[in-house]
């Protein structure tokens, strides 16, 4: 058998080891119990810069892929802004979704976000709304208790809304399954 058959082989086979590895992984992750991966909540919000600091509610929704260490959460959020009586029409809302990356204690889950954040920000002033995308850093702590968690974030958003800010929220999630 020449050089090169050897490591066609030897990559024939390691490639077969990865897939094969890869499918009893995911066999194993489907095949776990569904128990407390989807949750669903609500919570306060607080954008620091638009409108020179703006008070909101949201809704959220996240899953927990079992032995995985973070959670996908996505949120959507409005903002009462306080307009003066020129500008009657103003208005601040959004979605994010991010990857919360969990260090994992007992009942204190502090973890790490990463994602994109969505702002439409309608100024009234000049009726030139504006929809905008962009990054999003986050740290935040999650208390977890049987069936309910409660959270407080602090993120900054790299979006111009009108211009970058810090978002600060506290809420609950409550499992579903």
């Amino acid at each position: 058998m020449s050089e090169s058959s050897r490591i066609a082989d030897g990559q024939l086979r390691g490639g077969f080891l990865w897939v094969s590895g890869l499918l009893i992984g995911l066999t194993l992750l489907s095949a776990s119990p569904a128990e407390g991966q989807l949750r669903v909540g609500g919570h306060l919000v607080r954008a620091d810069d638009a409108f020179s600091g703006t008070l909101g509610v949201g809704v959220q929704a996240g899953i927990d892929p079992p032995l995985l260490p973070f959670e996908i959460v996505a949120s959507g959020e409005y903002f009462f802004a306080d307009c003066p009586p020129e500008e009657s029409g103003c208005g601040l809302y959004g979605i994010t979704v991010d990857a919360n990356f969990r260090i994992i204690f007992p009942m204190v889950l502090p973890y790490i976000a990463a994602g994109l954040a969505y702002r439409h920000i309608d100024p009234a002033a000049d009726n030139q709304a504006q929809s905008v995308v962009g990054p999003a850093l986050g740290v935040g702590l999650d208390l977890g208790l049987s069936g309910i968690r409660i959270f407080g974030e602090s993120r900054y958003e790299f979006v111009d809304a009108p211009e970058k800010q810090f978002v600060w929220r506290l809420g609950t999630m409550f499992e579903v399954f």
